[in-house]
């Protein structure tokens, strides 16, 4: 992308603009590298950390062939991006750390920006929180100013759902945002490292108690526990989920790393 920005078209020097003659008099036209360099530029505005910047569904790694469910993920995050714009609903990926939850979610906002044309946003929850009580002394208009683009976004991209300290001031945010785009139907992908339901259960030992089992799920602190029942209630109906399980691919790179070392 980088080397992109640094041509220079020919026919408008870089200004988007041509002057074209007509009659005697002189008229500014639109470049047709103006339409070229419009998918770059909604790329650059989507907020996308750079870290996760040129990630994509194909560079996802399936680097644990015993664990199914990180094909599982690519192969439906793929289909998302293809069936869009028919596609009605978004999706939650839900996982532990390191299991590519924000990679996968990060990799189809940018194909949909690139090839589909969308105005897409990325934030992760803890900076928007951040950066809205870093605006509290400008007022309602610099809030808004953060907010709008994020409720506003043909697709979002929502990470680490249900992270940080979890207030009423924060409960309320996350329904302000998810609602509103509940309520205009827009696109949504959500991460976050909370479970709930089956996935819950999959993760307890088979040999419990009754009473063990009972006692194990009321210890585990669930997606509905941290963003609120009503908020869990319209993700079922506005996102597909997708389980990513397995250990931590950053942890188990950097061993791998040490014993090449």
């Amino acid at each position: 992308m980088a080397e992109q920005e640094k041509a220079v078209c020919a026919s408008c020097g870089g200004s988007g603009w041509r002057i074209e003659r007509r009659e005697g008099y002189e008229f500014a036209s639109p470049c047709p590298c103006r339409g070229q360099r419009e998918p770059e530029r909604l790329l650059r505005a989507a907020g996308i950390p750079e870290r996760y910047l040129h990630c994509t569904v194909e560079s996802f790694k399936l680097w644990d062939p015993g664990n199914p469910s990180l094909g599982r993920a690519k192969k439906l995050t793929q289909e998302f991006i293809d069936e869009f714009p028919v596609r009605q609903r978004g999706l939650l990926y839900y996982g532990s750390s390191g299991t590519g939850k924000t990679h996968l979610a990060v990799a189809a906002l940018r194909e949909l920006i690139l090839h589909k044309g969308v105005r897409g946003r990325y934030v992760n929850l803890l900076e928007l929180v951040q950066r809205l009580m870093m605006a509290f002394d400008a007022g309602g208009a610099a809030r808004q100013d953060i907010l709008e683009p994020v409720i506003e976004a043909d697709v979002l991209v929502l990470d680490e759902l249900g992270a940080g300290k979890v207030t009423p001031w924060v409960l309320d945010l996350l329904y302000y945002v998810i609602n509103s785009r509940y309520m205009s139907q827009r696109i949504t992908l959500c991460t976050t490292n909370y479970k709930d339901g089956a996935a819950v259960e999959a993760e307890l030992p088979p040999d419990l108690t009754a009473n063990q089992y009972r006692a194990a799920i009321m210890a585990r602190e669930t997606l509905a526990d941290r963003i609120g029942v009503p908020l869990r209630s319209r993700l079922y109906e506005m996102c597909e989920e997708i389980w990513l399980q397995g250990r931590d691919y950053r942890q188990a790179r950097v061993v791998r790393q040490g014993r090449r070392a």
